[in-house]
């Protein structure tokens, strides 16, 4: 019964960002006593097909559950870091950055709940990392990665100032800024 508690829990620690599911989650599936909660692919199936985030309608006419994909891969990643010690870092590839939030809360949130337990670390590879990277080995040139990178999207980066400090920078960036970051070797791509 204490891995159906752990499972909510990491569930829980996973949409902690989304109020709607956190509220749903406290109302629907929580008890008092774990002894009396659902069986977990009951409520998880519940849950899903309630989906307490509204989402759009695609033209196959299903319904895209707004952040269902970020949650899903939290969950995962969760689970795989604290219940497969033996795992040396998961990566996870993923151009949102939701994805990345969603993990590094839960991850701190579980930290309180598995005291005992030392997490897997979470890496993480974008699009648009893995391009620079490509470019930077020599893989692809760069009339190439301007090919393969076509939309305008918010990217975070490191860059290394002249005097050895660095600064984070999260900003929206074309292709054009795109190609210079990436010929920049001060500059690394996170997300």
């Amino acid at each position: 019964m204490r891995s159906l508690s752990n499972l909510y829990q990491i569930v829980l620690a996973s949409t902690c960002q989304i109020a709607r599911i956190k509220s749903y989650l406290r109302r629907f599936v929580e008890k008092a006593d774990p002894l009396d909660m659902d069986a977990y692919k009951d409520w998880i199936t519940k849950l899903y097909d309630e989906w307490p985030t509204p989402g759009k309608t695609l033209s196959s006419g299903r319904t895209k559950k707004k952040n269902a994909g970020e949650v899903s891969i939290t969950i995962l990643a969760e689970i795989i870091s604290w219940y497969y010690p033996k795992t040396e870092v998961l990566t996870i590839y993923s151009q949102d950055a939701d994805t990345w939030e969603l993990q590094r809360k839960a991850e701190a949130n579980l930290r309180d709940i598995f005291t005992s337990k030392i997490p897997v670390p979470v890496s993480y590879k974008s699009n648009d990392a893995i391009l620079c990277q490509l470019f930077r080995n020599g893989k692809i040139s760069i009339k190439e990665l301007g090919d393969c990178r076509k939309n305008i999207r918010k990217i975070t980066y490191s860059r290394e100032q002249i005097d050895h400090s660095v600064t984070l920078v999260t900003e929206v960036v074309d292709n054009d800024l795109f190609l210079e970051l990436v010929q920049d070797q001060s500059v690394h791509i996170i997300f």
